[in-house]
C-alpha cells in the first residue's frame, strides 16, 4: 500500500488553472496556503512588511472536496515573521546560489517570473518585463560590494527601496524579490512537515532553490535524507507526455470527472512513481534536483511510455491485417477501407452490431481481439494512466 500523496502548494496563495488540474489529475489531496502578512527587519525603511491576502481557492473548497477532490486552504502566518522561519530566510538570502538561482529563475521561466515580478507598472523602472531584464542583468556582486551581506542591504534603512538607478538599489529590490520569495518556500515546508504534507511547484526554478536548500531547509524540517519529490516527479512526467495544449482544452469540471474515473489508474501510476522515487535513492548535497528528476523520466518513464505505445500500434496493425484478410475473403465485395472507417470513426458494439452476416462475425472478433488485448497493455504499463488523456 503506498504512502498518500497530500500535496501542499508553496508558491503562493494560488496556483495557475493548468496546475491546479494537473493536481487534481495525480494528488490525493490538495493543500494551498492564504498570502502571509509578515514583518521584519528595522523602522522606518529598514522594515520589511507583506500584505496577507485570503486565497481565492477558498469559495470553492466545498464544492472541490463534495466532488471528491481533497482540497484545503490553510491559514498563514500574520505578523512578526517567526524567528525559525526568519533564520531560513536569512540563510537563504545570504546564499549566494539561492540568490542566483531565483535570479536565473527570473530569465528562464515565465511561470516564474509572473509569480515572482507580478506583472503590472513598476513607475521608473518601467514594466515587468523591464524590471525583470534590470535585475537579470545586474552585478550581484557589485551590488552587494557595501555591505557584508544580502540581508544587511536589505534592512539597510538608508538605501532608498523599490528603485533601480544604482548597482546597490538594484540589488536590494533582487534580494527584496527573493526574500519574499524565500518566506513563501520556508512557510510552506513547515506546514507540510507538521502536517505530513509534500511540496509542490509548478515552475524548474522553485526546484533548483530547493536544491539549494536541502542541507538546510528539507533535511532540518522533515528529519529525512532529501530525496526527488514525488509531486515534481508527476508534474515532470505529466509535462513530458501530454502536449499543453490538451490540458488546456480540459475544463476542471473535465479532470474532476477524469478522476473520478480513473481511480484504480491513478492509484497504479502512483506505486509505480513511488517504486521510482525509492529507486532513485537519496540526492547528494551537490546533486542538481532538476537533472535528477529529469533523468527518471528519461530512462524510466520515456522508454515505458514508447514500448506502451508500440505495443498499442502493434495490436492496431494487427487487427487490421486480420480484418483486411479475412473481410476479402469473407465478404468478397465490401471494401475493407469502410470496415476499418466505421471501427475506428465510431467504435461502439451498436456499430459493429449493425453489420450483418460473415462481415459481423469477423468484425466481431476481431474487435473483441484488439479490446483485450489492448486492455492487457494498458494493465502492464502504469503511464497509461498520463497517455489515455490524448484519447
Amino acid at each position: 500500500m503506498r504512502t498518500p500523496v497530500n500535496a501542499f502548494y508553496y508558491p503562493d496563495m494560488v496556483s495557475s488553472e493548468d496546475t491546479l488540474k494537473k493536481a487534481i489529475l495525480f494528488f490525493d489531496e490538495i493543500h494551498f496556503i492564504d498570502r502571509a502578512s509578515y514583518s521584519f527587519g528595522g523602522g522606518g525603511m529598514g522594515q520589511i512588511m507583506t500584505i496577507g491576502c485570503a486565497s481565492p481557492l477558498r469559495s470553492f473548497e466545498s464544492s472541490f472536496r463534495e466532488n471528491g477532490v481533497p482540497l484545503y486552504v490553510h491559514a498563514a502566518p500574520i505578523g512578526p515573521l517567526p524567528a525559525e522561519i526568519l533564520e531560513q530566510v536569512t540563510a537563504d538570502i545570504n546564499d549566494s546560489s539561492f540568490v542566483s538561482r531565483f535570479q536565473n529563475g527570473l530569465a528562464t521561466s515565465t511561470t516564474f517570473r509572473d509569480i515572482e515580478i507580478v506583472p503590472g507598472n513598476y513607475g521608473e523602472s518601467g514594466m515587468q518585463e523591464d524590471l525583470v531584464k534590470t535585475l537579470v542583468g545586474m552585478n550581484l556582486v557589485e551590488g552587494l560590494s557595501q555591505h557584508p551581506n544580502a540581508m544587511a542591504l536589505l534592512i539597510d534603512g538608508t538605501v532608498e527601496p523599490f528603485k533601480t538607478r544604482t548597482e546597490v538599489e538594484k540589488a536590494r529590490v533582487l534580494v527584496h524579490s527573493a526574500a519574499r520569495c524565500s518566506v513563501n518556500i520556508n512557510v510552506a515546508l513547515q506546514a507540510s512537515s507538521k502536517h505530513g504534507m509534500t511540496p509542490f511547484a509548478d515552475a524548474s526554478p522553485f526546484g533548483d532553490l530547493l536544491g539549494s536548500k536541502y542541507q538546510r531547509a528539507i533535511s532540518a524540517a522533515q528529519k529525512t535524507v532529501p530525496s526527488v519529490q514525488l509531486t515534481d516527479l508527476s508534474f515532470s512526467v505529466f509535462d513530458e507526455l501530454i502536449p499543453a495544449e490538451l490540458l488546456a482544452e480540459m475544463t476542471i469540471r473535465d479532470v474532476v470527472r477524469y478522476r473520478k474515473e480513473s481511480t484504480t489508474a491513478r492509484e497504479e501510476f502512483l506505486e509505480h512513481l513511488s517504486v521510482l522515487q525509492v529507486k532513485q535513492g537519496a540526492l547528494k548535497p551537490d546533486d542538481d534536483y532538476n537533472v535528477a528528476v529529469s533523468k527518471i523520466v528519461t530512462t524510466e518513464i520515456v522508454p515505458a511510455a514508447t514500448a506502451y505505445r508500440k505495443k498499442l500500434e502493434g495490436i492496431g496493425e494487427t487487427f487490421l491485417g486480420s480484418l483486411a484478410k479475412g473481410a476479402w475473403t469473407a465478404v468478397g465485395t465490401m471494401p475493407v477501407g469502410a470496415v476499418g472507417l466505421t471501427l475506428f470513426g465510431a467504435l461502439s458494439w451498436p456499430h459493429l452490431i449493425a453489420f450483418a452476416g460473415p462481415a459481423a462475425a469477423l468484425v466481431g472478433t476481431a474487435a473483441i481481439d484488439a479490446f483485450i488485448a489492448s486492455r492487457t497493455a494498458t494493465r502492464e504499463c502504469a503511464i497509461s494512466y498520463v497517455l489515455s488523456l490524448e484519447s
